[in-house]
């Protein structure tokens, strides 16, 4: 059974408030729990530590990521406004310029397309 952050620091912060309010107990029946609330309390901390440079860098990969969709974006409509031109230079009706046209459309398709499959009845 896997704990969300949340129920695993409640769970460590349980046990470690019995342990403090049952050290005396504990030790009469031969268990000293100094060491393990010491050991707990530094593992406490330490995820605590790690989970928050987690969340700080998942922070920095949404706004990354935000910032190289933008960057393709803008790459992207530029080439296309760059290739809009080099085709109304050539004249829209001209080989050249067909060829041109034929980079933006076999972005997707490829440039040597499979005949399409004919669905099936």
């Amino acid at each position: 059974m896997s704990l969300t952050t949340t129920e695993t620091l409640g769970f460590a912060d349980g046990v470690i408030a019995f342990m403090n309010s049952n050290q005396a107990e504990l030790a009469a029946a031969g268990l000293a729990v100094g060491p393990f609330i010491t050991q707990l309390g530094s593992q406490k901390s330490d995820a605590i530590t790690k989970n928050d440079q987690q969340e700080a860098l998942k922070a920095q990969l949404r706004t990354k990521t935000e910032e190289t969709t933008t960057a393709f974006s803008t790459l992207y409509d530029n080439t296309s406004t760059k290739l809009d031109a080099v085709i109304g230079v050539l004249g829209k009706t001209s080989e050249l310029a067909k060829q041109a046209a034929k980079l933006r459309s076999d972005i997707r398709r490829g440039s040597n397309p499979a005949a399409p499959t004919p669905p099936t009845p």
